[in-house]
Parts: C-alpha cells; sequence; structure tokens
C-alpha cells in the first residue's frame, strides 16, 4: 500500500509510516529494501505489510514523490491507489485520453509537420527528476566559504570513523544530529554507483521519456497504422472483386442472361474504381505520415542524444560535487561539536594535536604506512591527498609549555577557530631552538613559566635570524 514516513531515527534505524487511513505502521531497518535512497521523514513510500496487516515486511520509497500542479498524477490519486503499478496505469491512461483529443481533431491527409508536444529538455528533466532534485541543494551551498573540500572517495572511510568514535564517545550526541547528511550522501552515493556502474541506454530513455510524450508523433503513428489496414482491406476487396469479375465473364461466354451480367460488371468496374482511386490516396498519405514520422524520430534523437549524454555527464560531475560538499558539511559539524565535546577533550586530545575531524583520522592512518611500500593505486593517491592537503592548507602554531593544563586549552582554542589548524608542542627550549628552525609557524606560544630568562631572550634573539620564523608573532604566557 502507499503511506509516507512521519517519523525516523538513524540511531535505531527505525521509523513510522503512515497510510490513507491514517493508520500506523512500524518501519524497522530489516524490511526497508531500496538500495536508492535511505528513509527519511516526509518521503512518500510503498509497502507491504504481513498476514496480520501490522507488520512492514517490505518497504521503498515510492516512484512519486513530487506532485506539480501540472503534473498527470495529483497527490490524491497516491492516496487513492495502493501501488505504483496503480499509478503508472493511471499516468498512461491520463496520456492516452490526451492522445485521443489530438488525434481526433488532426486531419492526417493533410498533415505537413509534426510540432513537438513536450521539449527535449522538459523530458530529460524528467527522466533525472530524482537526480536533479537531489542535487539541486548545490544552489544554495556558498562553496567559496566551505572550502577546502573533502574527497569524499579517499576519506569516506575516516569521516565514518570520526562520526562514529564522536558518537560512542559523547553519549549526549545520535546519530539523529546528522541524519540530514547521510541520507543525502546515501542517496547521492547510489546515484554516483549507478552512473558509473551502468551503461545508460539512449535508446531506450528516448522512447521512454521523450517519444511516449509525443501526441502529434503517436497520433500519427495510429494514423498510419489505420491506414495500413484500410489499404489492406480494399485490397482484399479488389481481389474478391476481380474474382467476381472472371466468374460473370466466363458465364457471359455462354451468353446466359448477358444484360444482367453486364449491369453487374459494370457496378463491379466502378467499385474497383473507387478501391482503387481510394487506396493510391491512402497510399500516398500513408508514405507522408511514414516520411513525416521517421523524419521527426530521426531529426530529435539527434537533439535528445546530445542533451542526453551532456545532462548525464553534468550530473555525474554534480553528484560527485554534492558528495564532496556534504561530507565537508558533515566534517565540519563533526569538528564544531568534538572541539565542544568534554568527553572528547578529556579522552582524544591527551595525546592529539590536530583538531576533531576527518582529516586526523586518516593522518593517523598515514602515518602508520610505510611510504617505500605503498603500491596500491587507492593507498598512493590517498598519501598523496593527505599530504597535498597538509602543505596547501594545514597552519601550525607552536605551544612551548610544561603545564598540561595550559597546553590542553591552549591547543583546544587554536583547534577550535579552524579544523586546519594543527598545533607542535614542545617542552624544552632545546626542542623549541630545533622546531623554529624546522617549519613556519603562524604563531608562536611561550609559557614563560617554564623558561629562564636568559633563555628567554636568546629564544627571541636567534628567532630574527630564523629561515621560516623571523616575522612571526610571539605570544608570552605567564601566570599572571
Amino acid at each position: 500500500m502507499h503511506g509516507k514516513i512521519l517519523k525516523y531515527s538513524a540511531t535505531t534505524s527505525s521509523g513510522v509510516i503512515i497510510n490513507a487511513s491514517k493508520k500506523i505502521f512500524e518501519l524497522r531497518k530489516e524490511s526497508w529494501h531500496d538500495p536508492r535512497s535511505r528513509p527519511t521523514v516526509g518521503m512518500y513510500v510503498e509497502f507491504r505489510v504481513n498476514e496480520n496487516g501490522y507488520v512492514i515486511t517490505d518497504a521503498k520509497a515510492s516512484d512519486y514523490q513530487h506532485f506539480s500542479e501540472d503534473s498527470l498524477i495529483k497527490e490524491i490519486d497516491f492516496w487513492k491507489t495502493k501501488t505504483d503499478e496503480e499509478l503508472k496505469n493511471k499516468e498512461n491512461e491520463a496520456r492516452a485520453q490526451i492522445a485521443q483529443k489530438i488525434y481526433a481533431k488532426t486531419n492526417y491527409l493533410r498533415l505537413k509537420t509534426l510540432e513537438v508536444n513536450t521539449g527535449v529538455e522538459e523530458c530529460i528533466k524528467k527522466y533525472f527528476a530524482v537526480e536533479l532534485q537531489n542535487v539541486s541543494f548545490l544552489k544554495n551551498v556558498d562553496k567559496e566559504k566551505l572550502a577546502p573540500l573533502i574527497n569524499y572517495r579517499i576519506c569516506k572511510r575516516f569521516l565514518d570513523k570520526a562520526l562514529d568514535y564522536l558518537v560512542f564517545t559523547d553519549k549526549k550526541l545520535s546519530m539523529d544530529m546528522f541524519s540530514e547528511y547521510l541520507n543525502k550522501m546515501a542517496t547521492l552515493e547510489y546515484s554516483y554507483v549507478f552512473f558509473h556502474k551502468n551503461e545508460l541506454s539512449i535508446q531506450k530513455a528516448f522512447e521512454e521519456c521523450f517519444l511516449d510524450y509525443q501526441y502529434n508523433y503517436l497520433g500519427a503513428l495510429r494514423a498510419a497504422s489505420g491506414i495500413k489496414d484500410r489499404i489492406l482491406q480494399l485490397s482484399n476487396k479488389v481481389k474478391v472483386s476481380t474474382q467476381e469479375m472472371k466468374m460473370l465473364r466466363n458465364r457471359m461466354a455462354s451468353r446466359v442472361g448477358e444484360n444482367d451480367l453486364n449491369e453487374r460488371i459494370n457496378k463491379i468496374k466502378n467499385n474497383l474504381n473507387k478501391s482503387y482511386d481510394e487506396t493510391n490516396a491512402l497510399t500516398s498519405t500513408l508514405t507522408n505520415l511514414e516520411n513525416l514520422t521517421k523524419d521527426f524520430k530521426e531529426k530529435n534523437f539527434k537533439v535528445f542524444e546530445a542533451a542526453f549524454s551532456q545532462t548525464t555527464t553534468l550530473l555525474k560531475s554534480k553528484i560527485e560535487e554534492g558528495l564532496n560538499v556534504l561530507a565537508t558539511q558533515l566534517d565540519n559539524r563533526i569538528w564544531q561539536l568534538g572541539m565542544e565535546s568534554v568527553s572528547i577533550k578529556n579522552i582524544f586530545f591527551k595525546n592529539m594535536n590536530e583538531p576533531y575531524c576527518m582529516m586526523t583520522f586518516l593522518g593517523h592512518m598515514i602515518k602508520k604506512l610505510d611510504k617505500s611500500k605503498i603500491i596500491a593505486q587507492n593507498e598512493q593517491s590517498t598519501y598523496k591527498y593527505y599530504y597535498y592537503h597538509q602543505s596547501k592548507y594545514v597552519k601550525k602554531y607552536l605551544i612551548f609549555t610544561s603545564n598540561f593544563d595550559t597546553e590542553l586549552d591552549l591547543k583546544i582554542k587554536i583547534m577550535k577557530e579552524s579544523k586546519n589548524n594543527n598545533v607542535v608542542v614542545v617542552k624544552k627550549d632545546s626542542q623549541c631552538f630545533s622546531a623554529l628552525n624546522k617549519e613556519k609557524f603562524e604563531k608562536i606560544y611561550i609559557d614563560t613559566t617554564y623558561i629562564d630568562q636568559k633563555s628567554l631572550k636568546q629564544l627571541l634573539e636567534d628567532s630574527k635570524h630564523s629561515k621560516y620564523n623571523k616575522d612571526t608573532e610571539y605570544v608570552l604566557l605567564s601566570k599572571n
């Protein structure tokens, strides 16, 4: 039957569906059988229940999710039917009625051109309606503010790890808080796999989403079919009349009922002439209709083929971009909540000097790899991706202190400002000298409690001659 999801929890993978009678059904993870999308609140669904009528055994998203003013199927039709197959039949009936009206008022004997009823662009939009809707959110995304975007294909498993660890560690958080991102990514992931693993048949799409909506074209085909039937009838009539004339002429040879036979022969001749004339006229009309339909199909297929290929290429790009955007948005949310989490602070940051985000989990894996043994293409891509990101976007801050509380509070403050802020912590002045001459820092924090004045003065003096940090700002920390 048809229904709509009222509630759904990503944490428990369960929800509630309501049908047209306002009856409530429980939706469980094991009964959802739609690889194209995850359940979401407000989704129209098609589902089946067991014999007692209460437990859902099979559920999936309905093919009908949007009911515009000009669509043949309205929302009320959805609720009045039990299956998508019924809705499809209803839609086909409505289209047949439109075609019949056009057929009835068209003079096919004088038809010179076939006009397009529904344009190629509109038909392709209908064909890819789900995919276009899924990427429509990109119009409202400021990608410049979101940059750099995460590469979803490379980072997915590390994004999952960051999310799972966050929810596991901080009991105040749940998967429901991230369901919007997860549902959108699951839907786009299906589309991504579908486009990259399946070769779409342009010919099939052309017939299903374009020709089936060309009522003038379909009317011409119907008229041509009717004319063929009429020509066949006339041909059979001519054969019968010819045989009858032959028989009558044989009888005339015996001079029996000659006058009556002449009258009958003349009548048959007149009918034959009419049949020949009608056949010639219909044959000419049939040839015209066949040429019109052939030209219509060939001409529009070229336009459709180009537009279809262009749309497919665009959608592949937009789907990949959408996955990258959603992954970045999700990672930003994980970072924000992770940096605010007391549980994460007490556990994660004791030994970590990088923000709580996907890239930290990715880096943790990368640092375990033996560079000389990286052979697999995916590992090489991941390795290059990580170090490219580190060199291009990451900013480092140096903290010199032996006080753990100072270190923890300061590095969390720094990493809250940006998920691309990393810190280096040193506890001795010798380590500080070494770090200054090794890489560039955005800012250097020195806890003066743990360095004598002479060493501090020497450190500041030497920094003026540092290759990397002669212009770096220093912040001196003290108990006061």
